[in-house]
């Protein structure tokens, strides 16, 4: 097991995508729900999560880069978005690497704003997985 992947681990967290600039990974909490999303959509998810790894520029259809910030640990909400689906995460340093860490999803947004039951779940799991940054 690498560092990485202990630090991941110690997080309750698995991978879900790597390049050499970047990683994104998933709570254990929430990966069986994106594990559960119909192929075609977890499949551009991924592929969205790639070229985030990568550093590449991300249009409005695939990533929201401010979704408010969690009170407490002052961490910027993000999310990764296909049609009707958002995963919402932090950035932080996990064993020296840039990693988003996905904290909650949405897998059944029926409107363009964001639940906002959600988007609180959402900052406090930040809160919680992201004091140690």
């Amino acid at each position: 097991m690498s560092d990485s992947d202990d630090e991941l681990s110690k997080l309750d967290c698995e991978l879900l995508a790597e390049t050499a600039k970047g990683r994104v990974a998933i709570s254990k909490q929430v990966s069986g729900e994106f594990r559960a999303i119909e192929d075609r959509k977890r499949f551009r998810l991924t592929r969205i999560m790639e070229l985030w790894c990568d550093g590449r520029p991300l249009t409005e259809e695939m990533f929201n880069p401010n979704e408010g910030r969690a009170p407490q640990s002052n961490l910027m909400l993000q999310a990764f978005k296909v049609f009707k689906t958002r995963l919402y995460g932090f950035v932080r340093q996990v064993a020296k690497k840039k990693t988003f860490i996905i904290v909650d999803m949405d897998t059944a947004k029926k409107q363009n704003k964001s639940d906002k039951g959600i988007l609180k779940r959402a900052k406090a799991r930040i809160n919680e997985i992201g004091k140690g940054n």
